[in-house]
């Protein structure tokens, strides 16, 4: 199956070109404002009370000690220390999704867009106006099974793909779910973290054009490895100068001898494009 990343021509497309790298960036870099949007339910019946009682080894504030105590609420950020044993409850459990939330959503991304029997991203007009500088840059055009063995060994395997979903509404973090999945309380098989993944994952159904997949990688490092043949193809955008055409096809060709060179142009008296 086919995968593309749509770039613009930059120094940095092209040294990541020549070196056979893509550059995975932080959440709050990309375009759209709602990234990482999602709604926390956290209402707590009172079952996952008698629950969480029933299962934490939960000891009074008497018997931890005052200064330990304080200590607890002083790390998790909580302020108030006359709170019942509910309150507390619920304050810990929110403050722990929080922290998982905040270490997925520290993940670095790489953003494709994916080809499939529906569709196939490379000949969308939207594509190439808003990610390759109206037909001026150009698409690489990966093997996705491979790209994504690539990334997982450059990753030293901390990466995960994911397919974005797209909808009117964000997703739902459900305090009671997470409390219950295995990450916590282990009450059901639930993985909570594939939960909030999907957070990152989940877009409004104004981007389903882009059929995007994305690549999380955890750790500070922006630029991973791709072997040279996983790279079969750079689609050349119509309208880029012909320097710079130059100039990309030289790079694309030293960096990988088979890569095919195709050309993205318009199609007469239509609003289409053709690869060829």
């Amino acid at each position: 199956m086919r995968i593309y990343k749509f770039r613009t021509v930059d120094t940095y497309s092209l040294s990541a070109l020549s070196n056979n790298k893509l550059w995975f960036s932080a959440l709050d870099d990309f375009n759209d404002p709602f990234e990482g949007a999602h709604i926390l339910d956290n209402y707590l019946s009172k079952d996952d009370y008698a629950l969480i009682k029933a299962m934490v080894d939960w000891k009074p504030k008497e018997e931890v000690g005052a200064e330990a105590y304080e200590k607890m609420l002083t790390e998790m950020g909580i302020q108030e220390d006359k709170l019942t044993d509910e309150e507390l409850f619920k304050s810990i459990a929110v403050h722990d999704l929080n922290i998982l939330v905040k270490t997925i959503h520290a993940s670095k991304i790489v953003c494709l867009s994916l080809c499939d029997e529906e569709k196939d991203p490379i000949k969308e007009n939207l594509m190439w106006s808003h990610y390759s500088n109206g037909l001026r840059g150009f698409c690489l055009v990966f093997d996705n099974e491979s790209l994504q063995e690539d990334i997982n060994n450059s990753t030293q395997q901390s990466m995960r793909a994911i397919q974005v979903k797209y909808q009117d509404e964000p997703n739902i973090l459900k305090l009671s779910d997470f409390v219950k999945s295995k990450n916590v309380l282990k009450m059901t098989d639930k993985d909570y973290l594939q939960s909030i993944t999907e957070t990152i994952a989940t877009k409004s159904s104004d981007w389903a054009y882009e059929n995007e997949v994305r690549i999380l990688a955890l750790g500070e490092t922006n630029l991973h490895t791709y072997s040279p043949n996983t790279l079969l193809e750079i689609v050349i955008g119509e309208k880029m100068p012909e320097d710079q055409k130059k100039l990309v096809i030289d790079t694309a060709t030293k960096a990988n001898p088979n890569i095919v060179i195709t050309h993205a142009r318009l199609i007469p008296d239509s609003y289409q494009l053709e690869i060829s």
